[in-house]
């Protein structure tokens, strides 16, 4: 199938068609990858998977300036689209959608969707509108699209959890398909943000999902939840990490405090490390 990128609706619909006339038909299915560019590793595993599932493959490139609060770092991320279509293209995506701010916010854009009780706790409690922003965001490229499937990663797990919220609040006819967090040969969560880390806050970096990994292990022999916090809190100073937004332990299907019930957990982690934040999670064994 050929190969296309498009910059308006028209131009995105038209796409769709064309590989639907094809050597396919009218009821070929559609997947939608969601980035903010910065195209990676795991990016590529998404569009990989969504090949498995459907016919035509999009890939959006938005950098959303709804999902970043004012001290954050929406100038400076990464802006390498050249390189995201040479990547993408490479991985089979069939359609990259390369919309611009006044498409997806036109003058007088005044329409916001939230998705309030998931969005309260972990990151939506230090990121105040962060979820906000995104859940319009990918509602409105799932409605744009018109996609049967959306891929997304685990490594922003609290995001996942409100999308597959909003979808079936919204009655969306797309199925929210998830893959576990791709991490590199060190085990560091694959991020755009990586790239802000100088070779010594890597080292550090490089540690979070070790010691993460070790309390997913011993979980199992504690039954004091702000024990294992304390501990974790204590590992990661000793390693230079000090400015941290929350170390929490969750029920994975709600996000609620996990209590006398031990199943389901999984902890979730936002640090910086030289005023880069990093997020990870973990699911705990029991």
């Amino acid at each position: 199938m050929e190969f296309e990128v498009v910059r308006s609706l028209r131009a995105l619909h038209a796409a769709i068609a064309r590989h639907r006339s094809g050597p396919l038909n009218s009821a070929a299915s559609v997947a939608i990858v969601p980035t903010m560019g910065a195209i990676h590793e795991a990016h590529e595993k998404l569009i990989i998977e969504a090949k498995k599932h459907a016919n035509i493959v999009i890939a959006s490139i938005f950098i959303n300036p709804k999902q970043f609060a004012e001290n954050e770092d929406l100038d400076k991320y990464p802006k390498t689209e050249e390189e995201d279509i040479k990547r993408l293209k490479a991985k089979g995506c069939n359609i990259i959608f390369i919309p611009d701010t006044n498409l997806m916010y036109p003058k007088d854009f005044d329409l916001a969707i939230e998705v309030p009780i998931l969005s309260a706790v972990l990151c939506g409690k230090f990121r105040p509108n962060h979820f906000k922003g995104v859940a319009t965001i990918v509602a409105k490229l799932l409605i744009q699209s018109g996609a049967d499937y959306a891929f997304f990663g685990e490594k922003d797990y609290q995001q996942l959890l409100i999308i597959k919220a909003l979808v079936k609040s919204l009655n969306l006819y797309c199925k929210i398909l998830q893959i576990k967090t791709v991490r590199d040969k060190n085990g560091l969560a694959i991020s755009s943000r990586n790239s802000y880390l100088k070779a010594q806050d890597k080292k550090i970096a490089n540690q979070i999902n070790k010691i993460l990994h070790t309390t997913s292990i011993n979980y199992s022999k504690t039954d004091d939840v702000k024990d294992i916090i304390k501990t974790i809190r204590a590992k990661f100073s000793s390693i230079g990490i000090k400015n941290i937004d929350y170390i929490d332990i969750r029920n994975d299907t709600n996000l609620k405090e996990i209590k006398n019930d031990k199943s389901n957990a999984r902890i979730f982690v936002a640090v910086y490390i030289n005023n880069v934040r990093l997020i990870d999670n973990i699911k705990l064994k029991i």
